[in-house]
């Protein structure tokens, strides 16, 4: 325990669990480390990742605080769902809890690898050769499988050194993800990532691309909105002059329904429904708003042929 304290001790970084002090207390060891909230990721921890966005900017943070220790010359050991710790964000409302619940990844427990090496372990570990820097680029990307998938990559430690890791679905994640752990979880450390580094630059990569992809799409969800809202205002001025009153109490509903089930564009903050808005929430909406706005041009339609009648 106190081995793993001290290497972990020596790597001051945000993405690394601060330990405080250790010692002995009536001949009983202790190590005192900042207290975290949240949990680890085979303890509840992969669930506060909710989207893509946020299991890629999880990975980037492991890579970064494995960086951190490897400018060190620190090798983790063994990187696995238990030493990856997911913190809680409390500074979030309940309004936003749909979006992000998660703060920050903790490492923890580097020179763990210094025992029995489990299915998370690089072939050469298990082989029983020692960690290395590419060994942990190896564990993390077995991680960030499970962080995506839920599963073990691998069933057995024998199967690390023999076995492909499964195919990860197109739905979990992109293939350009996908290629790039394959690339990291190869049982070569010659062939894989030259550095934890490269690792999350190919990570970053991807987030970018994805990004650009959603901010498009949710940009049109946006502009989809605002022309639902036009809509109804001319339905309402078309009702007014049909002399029908339900059409007023039918657009004041569909106004409210908008609201609620998009809050986010409601509020009127482009700004912030591009930083609370996923990929998926931002086509799903897209697709919503485009049927509701059909909806919408088909009720001023049949109004407009009303006026027509009238001329």
């Amino acid at each position: 325990m106190h081995q793993q304290a001290r290497v972990t001790g020596q790597v001051a970084h945000p993405n690394v669990v601060s330990v405080l002090d250790l010692g002995e207390d009536w001949g009983q060891p202790y190590v005192a480390m900042e207290l975290l909230d949240g949990a680890s990721l085979d303890a509840g921890g992969a669930a506060m990742l909710r989207s893509i966005d946020a299991r890629l900017r999880a990975m980037e943070q492991v890579c970064t605080g494995l960086q951190a220790a490897h400018e060190l010359g620190i090798v983790h050991g063994h990187i696995k769902p238990s030493h990856v710790f997911v913190t809680a964000d409390g500074t979030r409302g309940p309004r936003d809890a749909d979006f992000a619940s998660w703060g920050a990844i903790k490492l923890l427990d580097f020179g763990a690898g210094d025992g029995r090496p489990d299915s998370f372990a690089a072939p050469e570990q298990v082989s029983g050769e020692g960690a290395s820097e590419r060994s942990d680029v190896f564990s993390a990307a077995a991680v960030f499988h499970f962080m995506l998938t839920g599963r073990h990559p691998f069933s057995s430690n024998a199967a690390v050194c023999t076995d492909p890791p499964p195919a990860i679905a197109d739905a979990a994640a992109p293939e350009a993800l996908s290629r790039t752990l394959l690339k990291a979880l190869d049982k070569s450390p010659a062939r894989r990532h030259h550095s934890i580094n490269h690792l999350r630059a190919e990570i970053e990569q991807v987030r970018v691309g994805l990004q650009g992809d959603r901010d498009r799409v949710l940009k049109a969800a946006l502009d989809r909105y605002r022309d639902i809202e036009t809509l109804l205002d001319e339905r309402r001025a078309l009702g007014r002059r049909l002399g029908i009153a339900s059409v007023e109490r039918e657009c004041d509903q569909a106004l409210a329904r908008l609201a609620t089930v998009f809050p986010e564009f409601a509020r009127g903050d482009a700004g912030a429904a591009m930083q609370s808005t996923d990929a998926g929430r931002a086509s799903d909406a897209l697709a919503l708003l485009q049927l509701w706005h059909n909806e919408v041009l088909a009720e001023v339609a049949v109004l407009k042929t009303g006026i027509g009648g009238r001329a």
